[in-house]
């Protein structure tokens, strides 16, 4: 994935990739391997040149925020993929119904039936990947429209997990 931001004035360029476990990035043509520590959405703590690093992250469109060492990062993706819309897995935007999955991983547990009417930010379904589980939830308040998984399955990032439609 490739993103650009700015910091201090100047225009960065940020390349991530995976790497079996871990992830190399490329930071204006420098190369660097971060070992994820935990991650507990918005949080995510990993080791960076030795140094371990504690982060706050939230998507806003097609724009993430990071919160590094006292530092507010705006990254925005620069790649043709699809944006995510909200934090909690909605897409095309806030107020969107469709809930993705942020990452690919398998679904240990869903936690709502098809009909079920849910709160803004209550866990839907649990995801599993590099031994850290996220919970991915209800982008607003609703039903739930459709569920499209089922525990034990695999799923992709930015795959469709459900619809929860508006109860307004």
């Amino acid at each position: 994935m490739k993103l650009v931001y700015k910091h201090n004035a100047q225009t960065n360029t940020l390349d991530i990739e995976r790497a079996g476990d871990d992830f190399e990035i490329e930071i204006n043509g420098e190369r660097a391997q971060v070992q994820v520590i935990s991650f507990v959405p918005p949080r995510v703590t990993f080791l960076y040149n030795g140094k371990i690093v504690d982060a706050r992250v939230a998507d806003e469109g097609k724009k993430r925020w990071a919160h590094v060492d006292g530092a507010t990062f705006v990254l925005e993706r620069v790649d043709a993929r699809t944006p995510r819309g909200h934090s909690h897995g909605a897409r095309e935007g806030t107020g969107s119904g469709i809930v993705v999955a942020p990452m690919p991983g398998q679904v240990r547990g869903v936690l709502v039936s098809e009909g079920a009417a849910v709160a803004e930010g209550q866990p839907l379904v649990i995801l599993e990947a590099m031994k850290m589980e996220v919970k991915v939830s209800a982008p607003h308040d609703g039903v739930v429209a459709r569920l499209f998984v089922t525990q034990g399955q695999s799923v992709e990032r930015e795959q469709v997990l459900g619809e929860i439609q508006s109860s307004q």
